[in-house]
């Protein structure tokens, strides 16, 4: 007898999409590709250009592949963010899901990414990466939220995989590197003490600014006990933040946000 369950799962459908946005002179639109799910939003916003992406999927799940391209040149200011919060659902086949997203800030423009919260839920698989290439007479600011579990839904016991790389070079020099490989029981090593000692929201700063040691001393008063900040070269900033839960977290990020780039927090945050 054929196995249906089997057969389903090979024929399911799987999300493809990508997005090449960039944007130059004063914040004009020089070029916009879309394709699959992948699909871009422009809010008004007073100054520069906010995009909004949008995974017209509804989540991410295993065998899904995502990618993304975005550049911006002159003094052109974008933002870029997400509709809602990208959630990592259960993989039946235990296969990863891949997102893979390249930023090129060029010359004096600023760019500063700013996806809200990635969910990750039991049984998920991600495979993430983000490459940043900028000027050092730019501005960078990246910022990636992640919370652990359904946590009012009682999903505090997770498993899966979950590979995230995020590599960032200033004029074609490596400056930072963060890699973060969580396997099999997850919920087991995010209490370890050395990793979130049970916390379960987590997001990781980085700043690449010719101010960035200036903001230091503001951005670590902003910070609660388990979360730190430290400026590794002249211009770059590296903060990692810690909370128990995603309310905790939020309340941290929206004002060092708000005060990094100087600018109206995104739409989508305040809905």
């Amino acid at each position: 007898m054929k196995d249906l369950s089997k057969s389903l799962e090979q024929d399911q459908p799987r999300t493809i999409g990508a997005l090449d946005l960039r944007v130059g002179g004063t914040g004009q639109l020089r070029h916009l590709y879309q394709q699959g799910a992948s699909k871009a939003l422009f809010a008004r916003k007073r100054d520069g250009t906010e995009a909004i992406f949008i995974n017209t999927s509804g989540g991410i799940t295993g065998g899904d592949q995502l990618n993304g391209y975005f550049e911006t040149s002159d003094t052109a200011c974008l933002s870029v963010t997400t509709q809602g919060c990208e959630r990592i659902y259960r993989s039946q086949a235990c296969v990863n899901g891949t997102v893979d997203n390249r930023l090129v800030v060029r010359n004096q423009s600023s760019l500063f990414w700013l996806p809200q919260e990635t969910l990750f839920y039991d049984g998920g698989h991600l495979e993430r990466h983000l490459t940043i290439d900028v000027s050092s007479d730019a501005t960078a600011l990246i910022v990636e939220p992640m919370l652990f579990g359904r946590l009012a839904m009682g999903e505090h016991h997770l498993s899966g995989n979950l590979q995230e790389c995020i590599t960032l070079s200033i004029d074609g020099q490596l400056a930072f590197q963060d890699a973060t490989h969580f396997s099999g029981n997850i919920t087991q090593t995010l209490d370890r003490p050395a990793v979130l000692a049970g916390a379960r929201a987590t997001a990781l700063v980085v700043f690449s600014s010719p101010i960035a040691s200036a903001v230091l001393p503001t951005i670590c008063d902003m910070l609660n006990e388990t979360s730190g900040a430290s400026v590794t070269q002249d211009h770059l900033l590296i903060a990692r933040l810690i909370a128990p839960h995603g309310m905790t977290l939020r309340r941290m990020l929206v004002p060092i946000i708000t005060m990094l780039t100087q600018t109206d927090l995104p739409k989508t945050w305040r809905l």
